[in-house]
């Protein structure tokens, strides 16, 4: 079974510039990552996703090592056959046009600019208690997502998110989490998180 559902995060005014700043980071490490696999399959090279993680490391030392890899990965689902453009082509090509000025133009560049720097991802995986970066927890009988901004340096997000019907997928994530707290048996799930109109909402599949 593969879900994947939507969330909306709540952030101090502090922890939000700080979460800012990290999407940065990785979603520049996830442009040169597409940008270093499309050079690397033209040369047909042997392992590719060594030669850029070590690159990555090089070139963002800051960032902890999951989000190396999950910059790699996220990099690998978009197409190398055909010219990407990050932060959306229609809106680049819209920017490109001279004849949008004032409040109209800075709404959609502050848009491409959100599309194009606000990303962070974080891979899951069973033995770091479901994801090591974006991690799940409750706090005081409220859920937050734990965001891992350093070394051993973290900011704690509100999740906003109920069910919508009896249905809701987001019921079975729920129980599905609060089983593996109690027994220590985690489940791997990936977290997204994207910037959009200023406010910070996350994905999380399992």
């Amino acid at each position: 079974m593969f879900v994947s559902l939507q969330f909306k995060l709540e952030l101090r005014k502090e922890d939000r510039e700080k979460l800012i700043q990290l999407m940065r980071k990785q979603s520049s490490a996830i442009r040169v990552a597409y940008n270093m696999l499309k050079e690397l399959e033209k040369e047909k090279a042997k392992n590719p996703h060594a030669q850029i993680y070590h690159r990555l490391r090089q070139l963002f030392p800051e960032l902890p090592t999951k989000y190396i890899d999950s910059a790699i990965y996220k990099a690998k689902q978009y197409p190398t056959d055909k010219p990407v453009v990050f932060g959306g082509k229609r809106l680049f090509e819209k920017l490109c046009k001279n004849h949008l000025t004032g409040k109209l133009r800075e709404t959609l560049k502050k848009r491409w600019r959100e599309l194009r720097q606000g990303i962070l991802v974080s891979i899951g995986s069973k033995s770091d208690k479901g994801n090591r970066l974006l991690r799940f927890e409750d706090l005081n009988g409220q859920l937050h997502l734990r965001i891992t901004t350093g070394n051993r340096e973290f900011i704690y997000a509100k999740v906003l998110r109920e069910p919508s019907n009896s249905k809701d997928k987001w019921i079975t994530f729920m129980a599905m989490l609060l089983e593996s707290w109690q027994t220590k048996n985690y489940f791997p799930y990936t977290v997204e998180l994207k910037l959009r109109d200023g406010e910070v909402y996350g994905n999380v599949s399992f």
